[in-house]
């Protein structure tokens, strides 16, 4: 699951609704046989300044134009489509509206089965995350600064669906009625939220903890209950570093590794809960539950009010979040987290993956990330900057100032600067310094040291060798006794001497061992220069530029990659292997991922999934031996990697469905 496009926390930062007062009623018959998705009812919302002239309604493009009227005003209304592809419905008063003037929209149209980013629909299951894809009519709100978000809404959405198969919705509570055919679902959303459905054949586990969880799973491989209880665990213990959380109750909810795959949707974080593709549900993973549950807080509870900084109070948060959740749970493998990724997680979000961009010629200020690079250089840099000012401040007075924020800021929102301010109050003094340097500048610091000693003296030299920063480092020292001591410095001229005392004969002198700072370590920064050419193939499919994309790969291996010690070659054929299969080439993609496995340099991280998405290919086309191989080889790879991958997992269901076939 970890190696799809984006593992997302899917989450917009959204404006606030209590002026609003937005409220659906709104009926959704879903025929999935039919590739039927039919959406009704209606809609209500005082004004406010902001769409006093005017006000625009997003809806994704159906199978034909939607019926949508205004009551409560005159208007003129015309239509354009968005940066998505949906339509923009947007309508001009006649008059200006006085504040609190009350609208009333009825719509009806059939969505149907065409795909968008977080919707898809087939005879068998349908995702319509609203995150993403306005599968309803949603209402744009206006920030300070003039960019436009959903508006969250309460209300009561009724499902209605065939009997085998069943609708679920998180953060509401829900009536059920049957009839000869069909189920009728009635969610009622007290609470303002973007509505996100998931309709397929689920089962419901229950497990009660402090709060009600439910697991909707699909597969039989998924036990709800562990996951739960774990689930349940990170969530208890994020609220005693954020706060605390009200939701009616918490959900976990399957969907299809195929879906995954079509979508690029390798995980989302919806108020009051987490859907994540089977694959992922199969071996929990404290960095990606981490990351979703801390969504509940970055992104549901604390929302944010203008772009500049957007990323960071939502996105790098959660980040932050899933970090803390590793070091409590898995502390063992914190320091790789920072470093070069945690197993089983998306390996780039780490220290290495930033250096990576930055070799590639990507990246931005943390404080202005543009929506691209939200993920990619907030889940790689974002959450070490993050990191990194906890530790300034220190964690007792950071995580009182997020409380401090989740309870001042949850009704009308957070702005960057609000939140800077709350910083610099819990630290007692002036941050700007710090603020200068990782968040309104690129780049990561770069040094280099020497050192000698006499007699109980160490005398430490570091030079900066790029931009200058304050650093906060440690040092460890070996003496040749296998001893050690950790010392702390601070680093802030161009070339600095530091004396430190020891207390035996120095063998080895390290800064910043446990790569606490990101910085251009002296291990890292080759890898990263070497993979820049994968990266910048690797952003241009996550950015659905898949052309560009081939052409650029194909470029890169024709032009011929020497000393390649890294796997380049590999890499590169496996994003390509990713891309015909994206694009429903099959039998493309299997020649690309077979031809990597002809190179000499084959990454351990990469090796197993080769074969593994091999196995999925060939089940497709009915290829048993070719299954059967592919699964073989990608357990053993796992294996050799330390099951970074989950791989006995994953190829479970397929050897299953294989055999179910051979014996019929």
């Amino acid at each position: 699951m970890h190696r799809l496009v984006a593992l997302l926390c899917l989450l917009l930062p959204l404006s606030l609704v209590a002026q609003h007062k937005l409220d659906y009623q709104l009926q959704v018959r879903a025929d999935l046989s039919q590739k039927s998705f039919n959406v009704q009812g209606h809609l209500t919302f005082l004004t406010d300044a902001a769409c006093a002239d005017s006000v625009d309604i997003v809806i994704s493009r159906g199978v034909s134009a939607a019926t949508l009227r205004l009551e409560g005003a005159q208007a003129k209304m015309d239509t354009s489509v968005n940066h998505a592809g949906d339509i923009v419905y947007r309508w001009h008063f006649v008059k200006t509206l006085p504040a609190a003037t009350p609208l009333r929209f009825t719509y009806a149209y059939e969505r149907g089965s065409a795909p968008t980013f977080q919707f898809y629909l087939d005879t068998a299951y349908c995702m319509a995350g609203g995150y993403g894809s306005a599968w309803y009519p949603q209402v744009i709100a206006q920030a300070p600064d003039g960019t436009g978000d959903y508006l969250r809404g309460t209300g009561v959405i009724t499902v209605t669906t065939p009997l085998n198969i069943m609708p679920v919705m998180a953060a509401c509570t829900v009536v059920t009625t049957t009839a000869t055919r069909n189920h009728t679902y009635e969610f009622r959303y007290a609470q303002p939220d973007i509505f996100s459905l998931y309709i397929g054949n689920y089962s419901r586990q229950e497990y009660k903890g402090n709060r009600a969880f439910n697991t909707y799973s699909l597969s039989k491989a998924v036990d709800g209950n562990d996951i739960s209880r774990k689930a349940a665990a990170v969530l208890d213990y994020l609220a005693t570093q954020f706060g605390p959380l009200t939701i009616p109750n918490f959900s976990i909810i399957e969907y299809p590794e195929y879906v995954a795959e079509q979508t690029g949707i390798g995980g989302a974080s919806i108020l009051g809960g987490v859907a994540m593709p089977s694959g992922a549900l199969r071996q929990f993973n404290y960095a990606l539950f981490g990351h979703e549950i801390g969504h509940q807080w970055w992104g549901n509870k604390v929302m944010v009010k203008g772009s500049k900084g957007k990323s960071m109070v939502s996105e790098c948060m959660a980040q932050y979040g899933s970090l803390q959740v590793v070091s409590h749970f898995d502390g063992a493998h914190a320091m790789e987290y920072r470093k070069t990724g945690y197993p089983g997680y998306i390996k780039d979000q780490c220290g290495l993956g930033y250096l990576k961009n930055a070799a590639a010629g990507n990246d931005e200020p943390m404080a202005t990330l543009s929506d691209k690079n939200g993920h990619i250089l907030g889940d790689s840099k974002g959450f070490m900057t993050l990191e990194l000012l906890s530790n300034t401040i220190g964690k007792p007075a950071f995580n009182k100032a997020l409380q401090t924020i989740g309870e001042k800021y949850s009704k009308d929102g957070v702005t960057w600067e609000n939140f800077l301010d709350e910083m610099e109050k819990a630290h007692g003094g002036s941050l700007q310094v710090f603020y200068q340097q990782w968040f309104n500048r690129t780049g990561a610091p770069s040094w280099e040291s020497s050192w000698t000693q006499q007699q109980r003296k160490l005398q430490l030299t570091v030079t900066q060798k790029d931009s200058l920063y304050q650093l906060p480092l440690e040092v460890l020292i070996t003496y040749t006794n296998g001893t050690t001591s950790l010392q702390k410095i601070t680093v802030k001229d161009r070339s600095q001497q530091i004396q430190l005392p020891v207390t035996g004969t120095v063998k080895t002198v390290q800064l910043d061992p446990y790569f606490k700072v990101l910085h251009w370590d002296e291990e890292l920064t080759p890898l990263a220069y070497s993979q820049a050419k994968v990266v910048r193939v690797l952003n241009l499919r996550m950015q659905r530029k898949n052309d560009e994309a081939v052409k650029l790969a194909e470029s890169y291996i024709r032009e011929g990659l020497p000393e390649d010690n890294s796997g380049v070659e590999f890499s590169l054929l496996y994003q390509l292997g990713r891309i015909a299969a994206v694009q429903q080439r099959p039998e493309a993609a299997i020649a690309y991922y077979q031809r990597s496995l002809q190179c000499v340099s084959r990454p351990a991280d990469l090796l197993a999934m080769t074969y593994y998405r091999i196995a999925q290919l060939a089940a497709g086309r009915h290829d048993v031996a070719l299954v059967e191989w592919a699964c073989a080889n990608a357990l053993k790879a796992d294996a050799a990697n330390n099951n970074s991958d989950g791989i006995e997992a994953k190829v479970a269901p397929l050897l299953e469905t294989l055999g179910k076939r051979t014996s019929s």
